[in-house]
């Protein structure tokens, strides 16, 4: 059974669906425009447990999902939504046990993922070139990550114009605005058949990248293609089934190549 601790995680959802992110400490409250909750109240009991504000509203109190974690953390960089993430994980075909490169950690989000996606046994290698971007990621992953068993994780604040100082690795993912300037230290970083995943967020990006391809690195990657993914909700309200007015549209583009032996 899943009891909440003190220094636990918490997502609290109002009578409105707003949803909170809090960290639990014996004592504390949290405030919001319908009074406080006790953390009291919560700290010892179930996961999906019901609380009450000092106002009377009613809470919904669960561990947050890492999606919910995610879309609620401290960001630097902006983040990888989740419906581009769970496609980056199947399109890359990321495998427990797989060596995994990142370049672009931001703020982590791709990162959990990634890191949960290869398990225990897996290992992923992040580079970041913008210190605050690195150390907001590392107390994100670090946060969510706490007394959870994981893989390897190595987190650089290194460009990777300096180079990637390990090979061997099964799969790569380039989350930078002008990836074709590093293909030629990913590819050979990469091992043959290995998987390479570009996610940005231009039409211009993604013309210069498949430029860059045709002159030069035809021979080396085989083109698994061009895709973008588009996210909508459906609501039910009496005897109405329609789609939700606001959806989620474009985000980015992940374009996915495999290397040629």
């Amino acid at each position: 059974m899943s009891i909440f601790k003190e220094e636990d995680l918490a997502l609290l959802i109002d009578s409105k669906g707003r949803k909170y992110l809090v960290s639990l400490k014996k004592d504390a409250t949290f405030s919001f425009h319908k009074g406080y909750v006790q953390f009291n109240d919560i700290i010892g009991k179930n996961d999906g447990v019901k609380v009450f504000s000092s106002m009377g509203e009613k809470l919904y109190v669960f561990k947050p999902t890492l999606e919910e974690y995610i879309l609620k953390m401290k960001r630097g960089a902006q983040i990888i939504y989740p419906k581009d993430i769970s496609r980056i994980i199947t399109l890359l075909d990321i495998f427990p046990g797989a060596k995994v490169f990142e370049a672009g950690t931001g703020s982590g989000a791709l990162t959990l993922y990634l890191l949960r996606a290869v398990g225990e046994s897996g290992k992923i290698v992040s580079y970041e070139k913008r210190k605050d971007f690195h150390e907001t990621a590392k107390a994100n992953i670090e946060k969510f990550m706490k007394n959870k068993s994981c893989g390897e994780l190595i987190l650089e604040n290194k460009d990777i114009s300096e180079g990637i100082y390990e090979n061997d690795f099964d799969r790569a993912i380039l989350d930078l605005t002008e990836p074709w300037l590093f293909l030629d230290k990913v590819i050979d970083a990469l091992k043959p058949g290995g998987i390479i995943g570009c996610y940005l967020t231009t039409v211009l990006q993604i013309y210069s990248l498949m430029e860059e391809f045709d002159k030069k690195f035809y021979d080396r990657l085989y083109k698994i293609g061009i895709f973008e993914l588009l996210e909508r909700k459906w609501e039910k309200e009496g005897l109405s089934l329609r789609p939700a007015l606001r959806m989620v549209a474009h985000t980015g583009f992940i374009v996915a190549f495999r290397k040629l032996s």
